[in-house]
Formats: structure tokens, sequence, C-alpha cells
């Protein structure tokens, strides 16, 4: 590896020309928190036991040059609310006016120094440098990258029906980032994995997508099920996949009036959130409808509106299916925006 190469790579690692490095993942974290909130005794109590006592880390990242304090104005700005700075105004004879920034300027230029620093000494706040935003820049920048070249890899092992390894492969991801979540470092969930598998097998016909659009529209569902994202985020990967395919025009293709408690939606995220939650459930709704059947508890299976009853489509005729006559229960969810489950009837 050439020089150049090797110097911009220790940059990236927080790493001198000897190789050794400077700063580890944890206070490269803890130098991304110092830069967005004031120190307390919680921040201090958090960060102990990762990266040793506190004040030897902000020490050092302000003698590397990364860290020094924040303004008297930010300072002011952390700890006054705009109802305080306006009391604190009149009691001065000043008339409150302007945006926040406006009136702190005002106020402490009303007040001696001396008496400005008084007020905010209780408040330790830091701000980065140039070299510190450089350094924050390029830790996130590896963050992200690392990120995505995760969901490139559980994606195309979702597309090849792999859904285990695509857990596998999202599961040391997240277990490498600083706190990661606990069922991480468990195996797979089963009813996962159907879940998945399932949102990979249902129809996307009424996306005007070819056939491999359509493939990769579920596998995108499946992995931000697996990573426990929102309905909003599932949506939002939609929209970014299809650029903006989800106007007014094309939900006409998918949408139908009166979603079950909710009102009718037309903007694109709402509408791709909507999409993403009804296939979703539709998948889910499979998962649930199976293992009441292999369960086969009480008279049978019914439906149940998760608006108490609301739900003119769901509930509004039969509702209710014993044993015997289960292949006659309707697929949830029926429309777009319905969120009715399948319970036993017992």
């Amino acid at each position: 590896m050439g020089m150049e190469k090797m110097s911009v790579l220790h940059l990236l690692l927080g790493l001198n020309n000897s190789g050794k490095a400077s700063f580890s993942t944890a206070q490269c974290e803890l130098l991304l928190c110092l830069t967005r909130q004031r120190i307390d005794l919680q921040m201090e109590q958090a960060w102990t036991p990762i990266v040793g006592p506190l004040e030897h880390n902000i020490a050092r990242f302000v003698s590397k040059g990364f860290l020094e304090e924040a303004s008297l104005a930010d300072r002011f700005d952390a700890k006054y609310r705009v109802s305080d700075l306006k009391q604190m105004l009149e009691s001065k004879g000043i008339k409150a006016k302007g945006k926040k920034s406006e009136m702190i300027a005002a106020f402490t230029g009303a007040v001696s120094p001396a008496e400005a620093e008084a007020m905010v000494a209780d408040v330790r706040l830091y701000r980065p440098t140039p070299a510190g935003s450089h350094r924050i820049e390029s830790y996130i920048a590896m963050k992200e990258k690392a990120r995505q070249d995760m969901e490139a890899e559980a994606l195309s092992l979702l597309l090849k029906g792999d859904a285990r390894r695509a857990w596998s492969r999202i599961g040391r991801y997240q277990m490498s980032q600083m706190f990661p979540d606990s069922r991480w470092a468990r195996s797979v969930p089963e009813p996962l994995l159907e879940e998945a598998a399932c949102l990979m097998r249902l129809s996307y016909e009424d996306l005007p997508l070819d056939e491999t659009g359509r493939r990769t529209a579920g596998a995108l569902l499946a992995m931000s099920v697996m990573l426990g994202e929102s309905f909003a985020d599932a949506g939002k990967r939609l929209t970014d996949f299809t650029s903006g395919m989800f106007d007014w025009t094309q939900a006409t293709a998918f949408i139908r009036p009166n979603p079950c408690g909710q009102e009718t939606v037309s903007d694109p995220a709402s509408l791709a959130e909507m999409y993403a939650t009804t296939k979703v459930k539709e998948a889910l709704g499979h998962c649930e409808l199976n293992s009441l059947k292999s369960i086969r508890l009480g008279k049978g299976i019914k439906i149940l509106p998760v608006h108490c009853g609301d739900c003119n489509i769901c509930h509004g005729g039969k509702y209710q299916y014993e044993w015997s006559e289960i292949e006659l229960l309707p697929r949830l969810p029926r429309q777009m925006g319905c969120q009715c489950t399948y319970v036993a009837w017992l």
C-alpha cells in the first residue's frame, strides 16, 4: 500500500503515522456525543465505564485541537428557554423581540461579561473545531459505509432466498455497534424468518416494476422487518428504490377508498408508508393464520378489528369462522390501510 493511501486510511481510522491507534471507536463516539449535548452527571456515568475518566478524554480532545469550549451565546442557548429570556430581558427594561439568538445577544449585551459568564458557569458545553468536524465527518462516513455494505449484502442474500444468512449478516453489523441490542446475540427467531420469506413471495403486481424490481421491493420490505424499522422507514426504502413512484396517479392502482380506521392519504411519503404497512400486515397475517391453524384452539378463527369494531369491511358481515369453514376465511388485509388481525375464536 502506498504512503498516500496509508495516510488516508490512518486518518479515517484515527491512527497516527506509526499505525498506533490514537482514538478508539468508543472515543470517536464520545467525541460525537460531546459536540451534541452538554456535559452532566448522567453523561459521565454512561461513558466512564466505556472510555475511562471523562475529563481525561475531554482534555485529550482539546489538546489535539478537536474540541473547544462553546461560546457564551451557545451556553445561554443550551440553558435558557425563550420564555426565560423574555423574562430576563423585561427585568432589564428591554423589550423582548426577534429570534432566540437575537434575544440572547440583547441580554448579554446589557450585562457585564462577568455577570453573563456567572449565569452559565454551570453549563459545560463544547463545540468541534474545524479539525474536529473533519474527524467527525470522516467517522460518520465510515459508519455509513459500513451500514451500506451490510444492507447491500443482506439484500443480496434475501434475493437469493437465504433469509437466515441475511439475519446473520445484519446481526454481525448490529453487534459491532457501541450499544447493541441483546436480541442480535441470539439466533434468528423462526417467526421472523417465516415473515421475511412470505414478504419475498408476495405479489407486487400493483407496482409498475419488472419482475426483478418487484422481487427487490419484497426483499427491501423483508430487510426492513428484520432491522425492526418502522412502517415509515419501510415506506421510505420503497420510495428511494422506486424514485418517487408513489404519486397519486400510481396510488389509484393499489389504494381503495375508506381504508380501515384511516383517512385517505395522497402525499408520496404517506402512500408509500401505507403500501409498506399493508404488505407487511399481509405477510404477518399469513404467518398468524398458519400458526392458529397449527395450534387449532377453540371453535375456530375470527377477525379482530384493530379499531374496536369500526372496520365496516372486515367486521361489517361475517367475521367468525368455525374450523369446518376456515377455507372461507378472508385473507387479511382486505384493502390498503386495513390493520385487522386474526385471533382464536374461543
